[in-house]
């Protein structure tokens, strides 16, 4: 079978390799990164990566907005301390850790999940070698969320066109829990049945090499990132 080039929807789509490589790093550096010395700059800068892609790819609200809230949590996390006043450092410490530590990666998967389809993930994952046990629950995965997100914007809208609205939950909150989270676990069990099944008729559970007409290639942006990213991760050990 012949091999096509798929060409990218914009110039700052990376290559599904270097998304999944900047998860890891950003992932690591996030949750394990000190809040002390003059590594702290080195890591605000590795933090804002996915902040800049969100960016470069149109959502730039998002990516404002995020990038603002991690900017704000990272200085209250390394140098807000009130000696006088321990209480009021631990709640602004605690909150600011967490957010450098969580809402990195989770706009670094916002960012894949916007900017990558799953023809050209699963490729990418073939090439890298990862074994079936492990592609095909991400490609399931990787096609689930958005899927249950467009589920329950259904499930609101009828709720809504049989009169039933939040103000419900106030007065009956168990009933209205009820009516939105039942239809929602049907439709959970029954989307992902689909969509292993749909993976499977693809073919992402055979053994022998698949052919494919999507070739992925690394690209100068892509290296430049890589590079950037290697780059402050090694230094960040360093100083």
């Amino acid at each position: 079978m012949y091999e096509v080039t798929i060409h990218q929807h914009h110039p700052f789509n990376l290559d599904p390799r270097v998304k999944i490589a900047l998860m890891l790093v950003i992932s690591l550096i996030a949750l394990t990164g000190a809040v002390s010395g003059p590594g702290v700059f080195v890591r605000l800068i590795l933090l804002c990566i996915p902040v800049i892609l969100c960016v470069l790819i149109g959502q730039v609200k998002i990516g404002l907005l995020f990038g603002l809230l991690i900017g704000i949590a990272w200085y209250g996390e390394a140098f807000t301390y009130l000696p006088q006043h321990q209480i009021l450092t631990l709640l602004i410490f605690i909150p600011s850790g967490i957010v450098t530590r969580f809402v990195p990666p989770l706009l670094m998967g916002y960012y894949i999940l916007k900017s990558t389809q799953v023809e050209v993930l699963i490729r990418g994952l073939e090439t890298l070698k990862i074994p079936n046990q492990v592609m095909i629950p991400i490609a399931v995965m990787f096609r689930f969320f958005p899927t249950i997100r467009e589920e329950a914007a259904h499930i609101k809208d009828a709720m809504k066109m049989r009169g039933i609205t939040v103000a419900h939950a106030w007065h009956h909150p168990i009933v209205y829990l009820e009516y939105r989270v039942v239809p929602l676990l049907n439709s959970v069990i029954k989307i992902g049945n689909e969509l292993t099944i749909a993976s499977m008729t693809r073919g992402l559970n055979l053994k022998h090499p698949r052919t494919s007409l999507i070739r992925i290639r690394f690209t100068l942006i892509d290296i430049c990132f890589l590079v950037l990213t290697l780059v402050l991760f090694i230094l960040y050990y360093l100083i």
